[in-house]
């Protein structure tokens, strides 16, 4: 198990360090993916995102993975899995 330590004083007038990643010219018709922490504070609002963000983005596919416990990381096969699958995820974390 690795435990980070993050800073709660971040300097917000500087860029994160970190990789470029990959960004879809248009997040449109391509394969979208939801992931959900299913936490009890937003019941009601992620089913509602995910309706919106469908007529929005008209995705050519959609995939879901809804983690199974608030308080536990989805397992690692099943984000890599969802990884392949998708050009990009919404993520939910409630709280």
């Amino acid at each position: 198990m690795t435990i980070r330590v993050r800073s709660p004083l971040a300097d917000i007038n500087a860029a994160p360090p970190g990789e470029t990643v990959r960004v879809p010219p248009s997040l449109e018709g391509r394969r979208m993916g939801f992931l959900w922490s299913q936490h009890a504070s937003s019941v009601k609002f992620w089913p509602v995102f995910e309706k919106v963000a469908e007529a929005r983005f008209r995705p050519s596919e959609i995939h879901r993975l809804y983690k199974t416990s608030t308080w536990n990381v989805a397992p690692p096969a099943d984000i890599a899995d969802l990884a392949r699958r998708v050009d990009y995820v919404f993520v939910g974390v409630g709280g």
